[in-house]
Formats: structure tokens, C-alpha cells, sequence
């Protein structure tokens, strides 16, 4: 009987040291330090993409320096640069994306992580409730009190299989906290990244930035030069003509053709709907430099740079090109003689010969070509002439 009492008293110390053994484990966050070394690891990376980017940017503008003679080809290089920025900023922003979703489903699987843990725990304390409760404790009073060895056997088989039990229970939950300290540390880790990924977008939309108030400040000069010089002037007004004989050249070819089936459907849209803010309306105004066009063929839309542009109708694309003055522009023909045009996009959707239907995306607002800021000039042709675009989708 002294031996069966000791053992009695030694099975709840056995089941507490089990239960702190438990407990010690899941308080143990071994993956910390890898989670520390990776956010500084990302914030340095950070620093340095940050000042790549500024290093680039700089370096742009000293190597444009040398084209300030020619506005035409500095304005041409400085939109290139630009359009590779806006290029990576929207990678980033899918990268962005794409690392929120991984984020969604890690925060998943750590809630289920959670549950079942909790399940899992509340059945182990009914079953040690129940171990106590029951006088479980009595089955080692009957291994020790069997009549012979064969009966000690097969009872000590019995209480064997009911530790193994509680022994196959323990390891699950140990295997759930060691699941949840992972997803925690997987989700600190990818919140690091998202952090670093905003930073970078944060340095890019900067350098863009950066390089449109460059390109404003040399548009400033020009109008100087403009007004002093009669080969500057010139050149402007040559290819402010150049570009409008393209657009009605190509009016003219898909209007004489005369058997286009296209008929204009519904009506059109506004092509940003982000911004409803219009900076420039239709008609005359003060012109923006000497010789500049005294009459506004379009409105402009003001917008960040990178804002989407949609089509306002469905149609064709029959120009997607960049110009000297309109910058990056497009021109869809939607039937009935109805032309739309954008001009001055950071860039560009779609291609010649696309077919586009009414609110797809086209391209994204900029300030390519002559512009000093980050505008959507839109324009409206109807039977070869332009219309005031108010007056469809006002």
C-alpha cells in the first residue's frame, strides 16, 4: 500500500511537469531573432533603393543638362525616364498587392491555428479532469493488486494504451503551438515586406515627382526662350501642326472610307473617373506661350500621375504613340463620325488596332509631351471637328 500511495501522489506532479513542459513551449519564440535581422535587413534595403533612386534621378537630370539647348529632345529623354518610373512604381504597387494577399491568408491560417488550439486544449483539461474526477488513479492500484503476472501484463497493456492516448494528445497541441508561433512569425515577416515595398513607393512616386518639377522648370525657360527666340517659336508651332494634321489624317481616311458599320452606342463617359476636377475648360484662352494655340480643343482633367484613363466609348484604337507636345497620347475612333483623343499619358494601355469597350483602361494620367503638371487632356472630334467634350459627357 506505501508504494501504491507514492505512486498516487506522483501522478498529479507528472501531470503538472507535462503541462508546464507544454506551456514553456509555446511561450518560446525562437524565430525572433531571424524576424529582427530581416526588418533591419529590409529597412536597409529600403534606405538603399531609396537613395538608388535619387542617385538615379540625379544623374538624369545632369545628363539632360547637356540637351537644355534642344527643348524637343530634352523633354523627349525626360519622358522615357519618366515613363521607367511610372513602370516600376506599378509593379510595386502589384507587388503591394500581392504581398497584402499573402498577409489575408496568413492572418487565415494563424485564426485556425488559434482555434484548434483552443479546442485542443480544452480537451485535455477534461480529460484530466475527468482522470481525477473518475479515480483514474485507480488503475495502477489494479496493475499492482493483479492475482498473477499475466493479469499485472494485461492491465499494465490497458492504462499503457490510455497514455499513449494523452501522449498522442499532448503532441498535437505542442504541434499546433509550434504551427502558430510559425504563422506568427511568417506574418511579421511579410508585414516587414509590405512595409519595405511601401517605403520603395513611396521613393518612386518622390523621383517622378522630382523629375516632373524638373521638367516644369525647363518648360519655364522655354516660354523665355520662346518669347525671344523666333527659331523656338517656330519649332513649337510646327509641331503643334504636325500633330493636328496627323489627327485629322487619319480622321479623313477612316471617314471617306464610308463603309464602317461602326454606329456609337450609349453615349460616352468621363474618361477619369477619379478626378472630376477640370483645369482648363473648351474654347479660348490666354495662350501659354508666345505663338501657343489661343483656343482649347479639349478640357484638361487634373490628376496624380499614374491615375487610370478609361475609354469613353467603345471603339478602335487608331493612334497610341508618343508626340513632342501631346506627349503620350491616344485616339479611338467609336463610329458616327465620333473621335475621342488623350493626350499626356504616363502611359499607355493599348495598341493600334485594339478594340476597346466603354470604361476599359487605356492608360493612366502624366505630364508627358508640353505639359507643366499631371493633367488628362481630353478632346472630342465629331465629322472632323472638335466639340466641346462637356457637352457629351458633362
Amino acid at each position: 500500500m506505501n508504494i501504491r500511495h507514492k505512486l498516487k501522489k506522483l501522478i498529479p506532479i507528472l501531470i503538472c511537469c507535462l503541462l508546464t513542459f507544454c506551456f514553456l513551449s509555446y511561450a518560446e519564440d525562437e524565430g525572433m531573432t531571424d524576424e529582427e535581422k530581416l526588418r533591419i535587413e529590409n529597412s536597409q534595403s529600403a534606405i538603399n533603393r531609396i537613395n538608388e533612386n535619387k542617385k538615379r534621378v540625379q544623374n538624369t537630370i545632369k545628363n539632360l543638362n547637356s540637351l537644355k539647348n534642344d527643348t524637343q529632345k530634352f523633354i523627349e529623354e525626360l519622358d522615357k525616364n519618366l515613363e521607367l518610373l511610372v513602370d516600376e512604381l506599378n509593379q510595386t504597387l502589384v507587388n503591394i498587392d500581392l504581398k497584402q494577399d499573402e498577409i489575408d491568408i496568413t492572418n487565415k491560417e494563424l485564426e485556425d491555428a488559434k482555434v484548434k488550439e483552443e479546442q485542443q486544449y480544452n480537451d485535455m483539461k477534461l480529460r484530466i479532469k475527468f482522470f481525477y474526477e473518475k479515480g483514474e488513479t485507480s488503475l495502477i492500484e489494479n496493475i499492482l493488486s493483479g492475482d498473477n503476472l499475466e493479469d499485472i501484463l494485461t492491465k499494465a497493456e490497458y492504462i499503457q494504451s490510455i497514455t499513449d492516448y494523452d501522449r498522442s494528445k499532448l503532441n498535437e497541441l505542442v504541434i499546433i503551438k509550434n504551427n502558430i508561433i510559425i504563422f506568427e512569425n511568417q506574418l511579421q515577416n511579410e508585414k516587414a515586406e509590405l512595409v519595405y515595398l511601401k517605403e520603395i513607393e513611396m521613393a518612386q512616386k518622390a523621383s517622378i515627382e522630382q523629375l516632373i518639377d524638373e521638367k516644369n522648370k525647363e518648360l519655364e525657360d522655354t516660354k523665355s526662350k520662346i518669347n525671344t527666340s523666333q527659331a523656338e517659336l517656330k519649332k513649337l508651332q510646327a509641331e503643334e501642326k504636325r500633330l493636328e494634321a496627323e489627327i485629322a489624317a487619319i480622321e479623313r481616311a477612316i471617314l471617306a472610307r464610308g463603309n464602317s458599320k461602326r454606329i456609337l452606342q450609349g453615349g460616352l463617359v468621363w474618361p477619369c473617373p477619379d478626378s472630376k476636377r477640370i483645369t482648363s475648360t473648351y474654347g479660348k484662352r490666354n495662350r501659354p506661350t508666345k505663338g501657343g494655340s489661343t483656343f482649347h480643343q479639349g478640357i484638361d482633367i487634373g490628376a496624380p500621375t499614374g491615375t487610370t484613363v478609361i475609354a469613353a466609348a467603345a471603339g478602335e484604337v487608331v493612334i497610341s504613340k508618343y508626340s513632342y507636345s501631346g506627349g503620350n497620347y491616344i485616339m479611338i475612333d467609336h463610329g458616327s463620325g465620333i473621335f475621342t483623343i488623350y493626350m499626356h499619358l504616363s502611359k499607355r494601355s493599348c495598341e493600334v488596332g485594339q478594340e476597346v469597350s466603354q470604361g476599359q483602361k487605356i492608360g493612366e494620367v502624366g505630364s508627358t509631351g508640353i505639359s507643366t503638371g499631371p493633367h488628362l487632356h481630353f478632346g472630342i472630334r465629331k465629322n472632323g471637328s472638335y466639340v466641346n467634350p462637356i457637352t457629351f459627357v458633362g
